[in-house]
């Protein structure tokens, strides 16, 4: 049996972007592309859920799921401002910068007259040689002479950018210089700027560490991006590693790459509904299969059982070093 299009029914269209069907069609369920079909057939119409859900048959959980993979793959725009945050446009402060520390180098006997001048910078050589458990030489005393001096940090936070690069095993000369330089930027020129600073790449660290055991991704280290998404998770929404990795189990389920701004779509909903362990989601999401003997647990989207999540971790997929 072949087919053809009925020329009656191009009477009444509506435009459907490209994208849509050429990239995102192939992995999107069916909720996710009958809300497109309502969106773009509604374009004036306000994008609410509820009204959604009632629209094309589907739970308003599973449409407001739809909406977050659209804004996740850029189809649609999504900004969730509390109105209690909503505040008068502020002018931005343009970004500090630093120069980078210039190729022609000062000679020993401009870092000695340095040190005679300002005799802590001598004392400040003498302590950071003790955190490195090694001589400076003429790199380090350059280096160090140049943090203070250029990028205008204080010894006391001189100190604890060398401490914090040691206990990190990054004690390279370049690797301090190019911290120092960021630190310079954001100025944190005082010890209790520099601690909270150290507190937060502590937390990243910690959290990643967690999340890429339970997840098999290989990069020991997260992007930018990624770690200000981590301290929102566990520093503003106060969650643990069980909701993080709920949210990045759905994620996978609906996306071809992992990508954490859809994770922070998910956290931020749960954030704001006041979820806080997997059993507040579980209580608001209905089976979408007969439970069984076989399948006692099953729920729509996916359950929360972490010692699952574990086993599953191997079957995941792998980053591949171009996340968000």
């Amino acid at each position: 049996m072949s087919y053809s299009i009925n020329p009656l029914v191009w009477g009444n269209m509506f435009a459907l972007p490209a994208d849509v069907s050429d990239k995102y069609l192939k992995m999107a369920n069916e909720a996710q592309i009958k809300t497109a079909l309502w969106i773009f057939r509604n374009v004036s119409a306000p994008i609410d859920a509820a009204a959604i859900s009632k629209a094309v048959g589907k739970p308003v959980s599973a449409v407001e799921e739809a909406l977050r993979y659209w804004a996740s793959v850029g189809v649609l725009n999504s900004e969730i401002v509390p109105a209690a945050a909503v505040q008068p446009a502020v002018k931005e402060t343009p970004k500090k910068e630093l120069p980078v520390i210039p190729e022609t180098k000062p000679s020993y006997e401009q870092i000695a007259i340095r040190c005679k001048e300002d005799p802590q910078l001598e004392q400040l050589f003498n302590e950071v040689q003790q955190i490195l458990g090694r001589t400076l030489g003429y790199d380090g005393e350059y280096s160090l002479l140049m943090m203070h001096d250029d990028y205008g940090l204080p010894s006391e936070v001189i100190l604890m950018l060398a401490d914090y690069c040691v206990n990190n095993g990054k004690s390279s000369y370049a690797y301090m210089r190019k911290m120092a330089k960021s630190w310079g930027e954001k100025e944190i020129d005082s010890i209790e700027k520099a601690d909270a600073v150290i507190s937060n790449l502590n937390t990243i660290q910690s959290v990643w560490n967690q999340f890429i055991r339970l997840t098999g991704i290989q990069n020991p280290k997260p992007t930018s991006a990624q770690s200000q998404f981590l301290l929102t998770w566990v520093n503003e929404y106060k969650f643990s590693m069980e909701m993080i990795y709920s949210a990045y189990e759905i994620m996978v389920n609906h996306c071809a790459k992992i990508s954490f701004k859809y994770m922070d779509a998910i956290l931020k909903d749960w954030y704001q509904k006041g979820f806080r362990t997997p059993e507040d989601i579980e209580k608001e999401t209905k089976p979408s299969v007969p439970v069984s003997k076989k399948n006692p647990k099953a729920l729509q989207g996916t359950s929360y059982d972490m010692d699952e999540f574990k086993r599953r971790a191997d079957k995941l997929p792998v980053y591949d070093n171009k996340g968000e």
